[in-house]
């Protein structure tokens, strides 16, 4: 175990002003690559009847082509946000993805589209990364629970209105029909759309350069900055090894949390649909305000308290407050997921969420007050990995599953939904509580 002096503390914190503008501005950006990915879902039907794409092309176009992406770069801007001027990678990631969506504009085929698509995945994964390391150093570590919470607030608003906002653009472009451009020539609808989104991105990048590079705190001395890829990741799970029940407790407990939370968002429409008759137009109205008006009560709630309970020597307080919130919020997902009233449904399902969806900011806090700042980009980035491919991709599965195989029936989506609240949260709550003390010990 390693002692306080092996670790550097850096210069004074900045101003509060400085820091909070700096994660006001983070969480812009990343609303705005939330906006990015998400747009291409409301031009399905032009670019299938352009392009003639098949639905399982197309399927690979918003999920496989990006995750991948996303994914394998993941790792390279996760090491190099631990040895390079994280706004510059910032900077740079907004860049590709920013170009990649405009040059989705151009595209001539499926390959074209893949590419762009691929594109995209690879520089929203220098985001988070980089932006979260940065926080760490801007705040003490008193208010950084809370300001991970106001960043994490950029993708829930930025999943609840990207629809709203993505089908102004789309509706706009709509009515100027097909344009020319010069050196281009003539531009379709959906390829304006994404012209329109992509390019003020590319704008939009130099504004980091206006937030500090903080100082680096909390930096191990036994740990070079000058290390290679493959060395930055052998130290990473050096360093996991010696704190092993922390580490599975928190990856396992917060993973099965991702499962309960996001696997059953995409399905909330379909059983909307198929339960109470709703049009697609009222839910994602209603739904939409309803789960981005929990997202962010339940976070700055989650930041407010939790913060309150470090200061008052809880070093434990991310996981005993988010086990604590879903024990709470079980019953209330449990509730809504099986009522047959749509609005006991929405009141469940919202209560459910409002408690739920400080995940990110609880674990990304509790991530970077045990970690090293060298190992803070490494670490993020195999968190995130974890928690993307095992809870959100079983939770997604695991709904249709329940739904063919066990109740056999077309309109038990809510009980699949229910189901898997009601395993997996309890069981991240228990899994959560057993790293309590781990984590005391690793603090």
């Amino acid at each position: 175990m390693q002692t306080a002096s092996e670790y550097t503390q850096g210069e004074p914190y900045p101003a509060p002003a400085v820091g909070w503008y700096a994660t006001i501005l983070l969480a812009l950006l990343y609303w705005l690559s939330v906006l990015d990915r998400f747009i291409i879902s409301l031009l399905v039907d032009p670019i299938k009847q352009d392009l003639g794409l098949t639905d399982v092309q197309f399927g690979m176009l918003q999920g496989l082509a990006f995750l991948l992406s996303f994914t394998l770069f993941g790792f390279m801007f996760g090491a190099l946000a631990d040895r390079v001027d994280r706004r510059r990678l910032i900077f740079i990631g907004m860049s590709i993805w920013s170009l990649a969506t405009a040059l989705c504009g151009f595209a001539q085929s499926f390959l074209h589209l893949l590419v762009g698509r691929a594109g995209l995945g690879a520089g929203e994964a220098a985001l988070s990364p980089c932006a979260t390391s940065m926080i760490s150093d801007l705040f003490p570590r008193e208010k950084l629970t809370s300001a991970m919470a106001v960043y994490s607030i950029g993708a829930t608003v930025g999943s609840g209105t990207a629809l709203m906002v993505g089908g102004a653009i789309v509706y706009y472009a709509s009515t100027l029909g097909d344009v020319v451009l010069p050196l281009v020539g003539q531009v379709r609808t959906w390829q304006l759309v994404f012209l329109m989104v992509g390019l003020p991105g590319l704008l939009l990048a130099f504004s980091v350069f206006t937030i500090p590079e903080p100082p680096r705190r909390g930096v191990r001395q036994a740990l070079s900055t000058g290390r290679s890829w493959r060395s930055a990741y052998m130290d990473l799970f050096r360093f996991i090894r010696s704190r092993p029940r922390f580490f599975f407790c928190h990856y396992l407990g917060f993973t099965l949390a991702t499962a309960g939370l996001t696997g059953g968002v995409g399905w909330y429409p379909v059983h909307m649909m198929r339960s109470f008759g709703w049009s697609e137009g009222r839910i994602g109205l209603i739904l939409g305000i309803t789960l981005m008006t929990a997202g962010i009560a339940g976070k700055l709630i989650t930041g407010w308290v939790v913060d309150a309970m470090y200061r008052r020597g809880y070093r434990d307080a991310q996981l005993r407050w988010y086990a604590g919130c879903l024990l709470l919020g079980t019953p209330f997902g449990i509730i809504g997921a099986m009522s047959d009233n749509p609005w006991v449904f929405l009141g469940g399902i919202g209560l459910f969420v409002t408690l739920a969806t400080s995940m990110p900011a609880c674990a990304m806090t509790a991530l970077n007050l045990v970690t090293p700042n060298q190992l803070r980009g490494t670490g993020v980035t195999v968190f995130t990995t974890i928690a993307a491919l095992l809870g959100s991709s079983i939770g997604t599965v695991i709904i249709p599953f329940l739904r063919s195989h066990v109740f056999h029936s077309e309109s038990a989506i809510g009980l699949g939904i229910a189901c898997l609240i009601g395993v997996s949260c309890p069981l991240g709550a228990v899994v959560l509580a057993g790293g309590l003390g781990a984590m005391r010990r690793a603090m």
